[in-house]
């Protein structure tokens, strides 16, 4: 399969996971997050909960081919990927085991990878993207402050129960 770079600049969020930039591409270019990840090989399941359904703390580590179709996807250059994201450089036992020049994937929990996760600001990220689309990002419970406001809490994580994710400061 030829891939050809991407028509749209879609940056990533810092601190964002892999998975949600994944989602946050498909999403731009009109698609279904499934039928984007369709472009990699996948090692293993998504990670879900006990009683069923997809986790939203999902992580994706990439191989370097892996890594260069996102790049691509995005319209960025690897650097600014592996300054945004925290599991860019981190790789799996899984990945180096299949052809290489094919780009793969693995699937994680986002707390294994890099730290604990949570949902951004909804009104600070629909700000930065320009979209109305949920974005993930590793966030220690201390700093999880709207970074795009200074201000206030984020209210839900990805396995909390609670739905509401937009910071004191924007519902204000």
């Amino acid at each position: 399969m030829t891939h050809y770079p991407g028509l749209l600049r879609i940056a990533p969020l810092q601190g964002e996971t892999t998975s949600s930039l994944i989602c946050r591409i498909a999403s731009r270019y009109g698609m279904e997050a499934k039928a984007l990840r369709s472009c990699w090989h996948w090692r293993n399941y998504p990670p879900g909960h006990d009683g069923g359904g997809a986790r939203a703390d999902a992580e994706v580590l990439l191989n370097t081919p892996g890594r260069q179709l996102l790049a691509s996807l995005c319209g960025v250059t690897e650097d600014v990927l592996a300054r945004a994201l925290p599991s860019w450089g981190q790789e799996d036992a899984k990945l180096s085991a299949g052809k290489s020049g094919v780009p793969a994937a693995a699937w994680r929990t986002g707390g294994a990878v890099a730290g604990p996760v949570a949902f951004g600001c909804r009104l600070c990220t629909a700000r930065r993207t320009r979209t109305a689309v949920r974005a993930v990002r590793y966030a220690p419970r201390w700093e999880r402050v709207c970074v795009g406001t200074g201000g206030g809490s984020w209210t839900r994580t990805p396995t909390s129960p609670w739905s509401i994710s937009t910071c004191g400061t924007c519902r204000k």
